[in-house]
């Protein structure tokens, strides 16, 4: 088992036998090989499915499997369902019973960017971000303000517990004040009308013919233009690409507000990754407090 968002996930051959043969009716023709992903913090089943006459991207997960990881996949269920051709990969079928879900999808022949981030690759996700960031949301979609808090304030929570108080740097402890009086302008801040995908790093990005695609949708909101941004770029900097206040640039380049416009969201990202690293081991996602804390 690999540590941190680059992890195996559970076999093909761990899904119930009906809900494999209702995932490969719905793909077509005969079973010839899967080969199973290795990103990202889910204990779904996810993979490129290989039969005698197509070839699809599957996540399915049982009945009786993780609960949050089957809770994720019926709500990417819904929002593939609901999102405009163009921006996410198109549903092609869809299983939601009593024997478990599965989604499929497009399989996508590409390279997830980083080790190392290159400006190509920079610049496909900006021009991607930028495509979302331009369209309307489904009103099927949560509003972003409603779903993210609280897990984006918690700086209140972390300035009253010793122990996670007690852990930040020096400097941070002493902004404190300065982080809770952002924290109030948080709801406002992700308050819009626009695709909010809420889970944009490198393993949620597939890169093809210079086109970054934006898998695993099942925290998508509405909310405001690019906030996503200041989610994504911590991961950059951590995967050895450009610091963080170096690869805004190329965002603003197309399009991207700036830094100080967007500090609430900077700052509610800091302190979800703060609350969520202390918080304990989740044993079906080994890897994600590590993972958290980079």
């Amino acid at each position: 088992m690999k540590a941190g968002a680059d992890r195996l996930r559970p076999a093909w051959t761990s899904l119930p036998a009906v809900l494999r043969t209702r995932i490969l009716r719905a793909v077509g023709g005969e079973f010839v090989r899967d080969e199973p992903a290795h990103g990202g913090f889910s204990a779904s089943y996810a993979g490129v499915l290989t039969t005698t006459t197509a070839r699809a991207f599957v996540k399915a997960c049982a009945a009786d499997g993780h609960a949050d990881s089957l809770r994720f996949l019926r709500a990417e269920l819904h929002t593939l369902s609901h999102l405009p051709e163009g921006i996410a990969p198109p549903l092609h079928a869809g299983i939601d019973d009593a024997t478990g879900a599965a989604l499929i999808i497009d399989a996508i022949d590409g390279h997830h960017p980083g080790d190392p981030w290159t400006p190509e690759d920079l610049t496909a996700v900006a021009q991607t971000l930028r495509a979302v960031s331009g369209t309307r949301a489904p009103v099927e979609l949560p509003r972003a303000e409603d779903d993210m808090v609280p897990g984006f304030t918690r700086w209140r929570e972390i300035a009253v517990d010793s122990r996670l108080r007690a852990g930040l740097p020096d400097r941070l402890r002493g902004a404190l004040p300065e982080l809770l009086r952002i924290e109030d302008g948080f709801a406002q801040a992700v308050h819009g009308e626009t695709i909010v995908h809420d889970d944009v790093r490198a393993d949620n990005i597939l890169i093809s013919d210079g086109r970054a695609h934006l898998l695993d949708w099942p925290h998508a909101r509405r909310g405001a233009a690019w906030t996503d941004l200041p989610c994504l770029l911590p991961s950059i900097e951590a995967a050895g690409g450009p610091r963080c206040e170096d690869a805004w640039r190329t965002f603003e380049e197309h399009g991207a507000p700036s830094q100080t416009a967007m500090l609430p969201v900077i700052s509610g990202f800091a302190s979800f990754l703060w609350y969520q690293q202390a918080l304990p081991e989740i044993p079906q996602l080994p890897g994600l407090r590590a993972f958290q804390r980079t």
